[in-house]
């Protein structure tokens, strides 16, 4: 199935900044966007949530002349595109007018009505195909006094499901809702972690800091989940980020560890998360981590560039071939440590019950009495590739049975 009925939301989460979280998911975004727009899909939405620090409006300042209607190269028609792109309301303005008007009175049908009737007037519509964009706000004068006024937390003691039915909401109206969340430990970082998404990608570059504060904001978000009535399941992406290439040797031991320097490599880190927060038996990370570092190119700490809208080449050696890998992997696997042969052998078990559901109701519809009395052959294969399924699904399954 290449999308769902409703959407998934995604949220982009990183500890400390410089860990190229934004970057990363504009160019997650990108990508997902082209996809779903040659698959005729409902779009991608991504949403400004680092109010203290917005900046994902700046990787697509250029990208939105068609919705303000700005055609000439000249000089004043380009400072009336930037006024006019900076001045137009997001996602503070958006909530700022929901919690006025619940303020009194709501219900579930009420704030639905409100999601109906104000929510769409603050997206913008790039010049993308398929890709949308909730600024952060409008960037005036009272910016910074309405962010620090707001009370998140006062707001969700209200309405505790609020969040889930934005989410809900966005959704049924998009097929990937792509959050940049605020960096540390806040309200708003909860809200978009532990409230918001099915999927949460933690970017973290390779040092203490950075690795030890995703690893303790995960838990309390899995731990969150765990104990809310919220059944979705909450799955982890770790994303290295602004990894050195021209340094093998210290490459190798902040991914797996060195005793002797006192390191903890961030791939055991996370495999000990993992067997926690999901209840493993094992969990190995190795052919994840194989594939999923974003490298540090150095042309790309100047500037907001999209790399998979610029650069020219695209081999593996790449940042847009870094990006695609990891979009690959957070469409394709149920979780990191899935391994990707078993991806396919699920799709050949699929495919394999679909033919023989079709050959059953050939023969079956034009010769059923051959049927009567013989064993019913298409339900002991489908019990076999069930047998084979639930064996898949097994955590620590083993390799083995795909060689």
């Amino acid at each position: 199935m290449e999308f769902a009925a409703n959407g998934q939301v995604i949220t982009f989460y990183s500890y400390k900044g410089g860990t190229g979280r934004t970057m990363s998911l504009a160019n997650v975004a990108c990508l997902l966007a082209e996809r779903q727009s040659q698959l005729k899909g409902k779009g991608v939405l991504m949403i400004d949530w680092d109010l203290e620090a917005p900046g994902l409006h700046q990787y697509f300042r250029d990208h939105f002349k068609n919705h303000f209607s700005i055609k000439s190269k000249s000089r004043q028609p380009r400072t009336t595109y930037n006024r006019a792109y900076d001045a137009h309301p997001g996602l503070i303005d958006l909530f700022v007018e929901i919690n006025t008007a619940i303020e009194n009175n709501y219900t579930e049908e009420t704030v639905y009505q409100l999601f109906d009737e104000k929510v769409e007037k603050y997206i913008l519509t790039s010049d993308l195909p398929a890709l949308s964009l909730l600024k952060a706000g409008r960037f005036d004068a009272r910016y910074s006094s309405k962010v620090n006024q707001f009370q998140w937390e006062a707001l969700y003691n209200k309405v505790p499901w609020l969040f889930q039915a934005f989410a809900d909401w966005l959704t049924e109206r998009y097929d990937y809702v792509l959050i940049d969340s605020r960096t540390g430990v806040t309200d708003i970082g909860s809200i978009c972690t532990a409230l918001m998404p099915e999927k949460l990608v933690v970017a973290f570059t390779p040092n203490r800091q950075s690795v030890t504060g995703v690893i303790e904001q995960v838990n309390k978000a899995a731990i969150y989940r765990r104990e809310s009535d919220d059944l979705r399941p909450l799955v982890v992406y770790p994303l290295p980020s602004r990894i050195e290439a021209t340094e093998p040797g210290l490459r190798k031991s902040w991914r797996s560890g060195n005793k002797e320097q006192d390191i903890t490599g961030y791939q055991p880190q996370f495999e000990k998360l993992f067997k926690k927060i999901y209840d493993l038996p094992d969990c190995n990370l190795t052919n994840y981590f194989d594939e999923i570092q974003i490298q540090h190119v150095p042309s790309f700490a100047y500037g907001e560039k999209i790399a998979v809208l610029v650069e020219r080449e695209k081999d593996r050696l790449s940042l847009s071939r870094s990006y695609d890998s990891f979009v690959r992997r957070l469409l394709r696997l149920v979780s990191p440590w899935e391994i990707e042969g078993r991806l396919k052998l699920r799709a050949s078990i699929a495919e394999t019950n679909r033919l023989l559901l079709e050959a059953y109701q050939q023969v079956g519809g034009k010769n059923a009495q051959i049927f009567e009395n013989q064993p019913d052959w298409r339900q002991m294969l489908q019990d076999q590739l069930a047998e084979i399924q639930k064996e898949l699904d097994t955590p620590n399954y083993s390799e083995k049975i795909l060689t």
